[in-house]
């Protein structure tokens, strides 16, 4: 039709090429490489097309310019709107130059044999929900098929007084360097978002994991991972929860023993007690009086061992029921030394503080065990002490320190790491006066651990052994 259009204008082509939105080209048919073949399907009046290296097609008909064969050529890379609105102009523009408009339309007079179009009846009109207002040419509806693969596009001729279907018009459905690089972008994206959900949700089961084993070690025995997918993260809470089953159970087992066990030895050891002590108040040889004494002495350090096994195991059981409230550490340790003076007279116990600070001298601690771990710490120094036993409190970034030093002989630094080891005891030549059990460092070790501090061990300024004690000052649920 643009052919034909050119034809009519004797070569020129600006027009048309205007109204399809598309470069035309006009040439003698040598000017083109063609074979023989094509040159004479161009002589009888059909059509090559050609495509591009670079997706452009390329369109050759053979015009007639004053007698003399010519070839035109047009090439577009995508079908646009433009071109079905061209073609309508060219066929507009031929229909008004002929008086007998629709009859050479219906014989498609002038129209190339690659461009299907009908003229629709009202009833085909009405079916389709044509309104003319809205589409007087060159303006149009397209309609396209689900896949975008196929077209047809309807418009009102008033030159005619119908409506034309321009179609079904076949798309390419190549895809161009654009259409991939967008396919590719799109791709990279759903596969970034994939490969995040499956990192989040495997850092969530991770997390899951992770404090549900933090609870187990802050010795909450019941935690237990939450088992949702029988994939391989619900394998493992399972393989999880079962461990954590044998743990809480084997622990259970190991407490009622401790009950039990403590309950089996402090009977007799009550009845023994009173024993010897109606012995000792009707003995009058004084022999006998001195192995009275040194047997209730035995049976007191009996007694006490009892006490300090099971506190230790109540400390090792998983997690003691601890509450923390703030206290004033100067208090404590004042009392704490003030106690320990009252029970022995062999060493001289004091204790010194440069932090006097309100802010700074309060803790969140468990008193009871906070004063036991502290008691420890002191009669150990006075124990092994020659004359004199130095409590310091400081309080530095946050961190509580207590340091109990003494002159005594000191502690090897070879033993520094197992000194905190229940049943460790350095010296084996030590006399009963000597005392301990190798339970009161172990017992301090756990108190200030469920305080989620550290104990420290080092030498003193005058060559002893120096003890020390590290912790937050707020807990928040170490």
């Amino acid at each position: 039709m643009a052919a034909k259009e050119v034809q009519r204008e004797n070569g020129e082509v600006e027009g048309a090429s205007e109204l399809l939105g598309m470069p035309l080209h006009i040439g003698s048919i040598d000017s083109f490489q063609l074979d023989r073949i094509e040159k004479a399907r161009l002589r009888q009046g059909g059509f090559l097309q050609r495509e591009g290296s670079d997706g452009a097609l390329s369109v050759l008909v053979k015009v007639d310019i004053n007698g003399i064969d010519q070839i035109l050529s047009g090439s577009f890379r995508y079908f646009r709107t433009s071109h079905i609105r061209g073609t309508l102009s060219l066929i507009q523009k031929m229909l008004q130059q002929n008086t007998d408009a629709i009859a050479l339309l219906s014989k498609r007079a002038f129209l190339p044999e690659s461009l299907p179009l009908r003229i629709l009846s009202p009833s085909q009109a009405r079916h389709l929900e044509l309104t003319a207002a809205d589409m007087v040419a060159p303006n149009h509806v397209a309609r396209r098929r689900i896949d975008g693969g196929e077209g047809r596009f309807y418009s009102w001729l008033p030159e005619i007084q119908h409506f034309i279907e321009l179609g079904p018009i076949t798309f390419s459905q190549k895809l161009t360097l654009q259409s991939i690089l967008v396919v590719i972008v799109l791709g990279a994206i759903l596969s970034g978002i994939a490969v995040y959900w499956l990192i989040h949700r495997f850092e969530l089961n991770l997390q899951h994991l992770e404090r549900a084993s933090s609870r187990i070690a802050s010795g909450h025995l019941h935690s237990r991972v939450k088992v949702s997918s029988p994939d391989a993260f619900g394998r493992l809470g399972y393989a999880f929860n079962r461990m954590a089953d044998q743990i809480q159970r084997l622990m259970g087992v190991q407490k009622e023993m401790i009950r039990a066990v403590s309950h089996e030895l402090r009977t007799p050891i009550a009845r023994m007690r009173f024993g010897v002590q109606m012995l000792e108040d009707s003995a009058t040889d004084q022999f006998l009086v001195k192995q009275v004494q040194d047997m209730d002495q035995d049976l007191q350090e009996l007694d006490e061992l009892v006490d300090e096994i099971l506190t230790y195991a109540r400390l090792e059981e998983g997690g003691p029921i601890l509450e923390f409230k703030e206290a004033n550490m100067l208090d404590l340790v004042d009392q704490v030394v003030q106690e320990t003076k009252r029970r022995t007279d062999k060493v001289d116990i004091q204790w010194h503080s440069q932090t006097t600070q309100t802010e700074h001298i309060f803790s969140d601690i468990e008193y009871r065990y906070m004063h036991r771990a502290i008691q420890n710490l002191v009669g150990n120094a006075c124990r092994y002490a020659n004359e004199k036993v130095f409590v310091e409190f400081s309080f530095d970034n946050d961190i509580c320190r207590i340091d109990v030093e003494d002159d005594g002989e000191g502690i090897p630094e070879k033993d520094w790491e197992r000194v905190f080891s229940p049943f460790t005891r350095l010296d084996d030549s030590r006399t009963r006066a000597s005392g301990g059990y190798g339970l009161g460092l172990s017992i301090v070790r756990r108190i200030i651990y469920w305080h989620g501090g550290t104990p420290l061990v080092g030498e003193s300024r005058w060559g002893g052994a120096k003890m020390s004690l590290l912790w937050p000052k707020s807990h928040h649920g170490h």
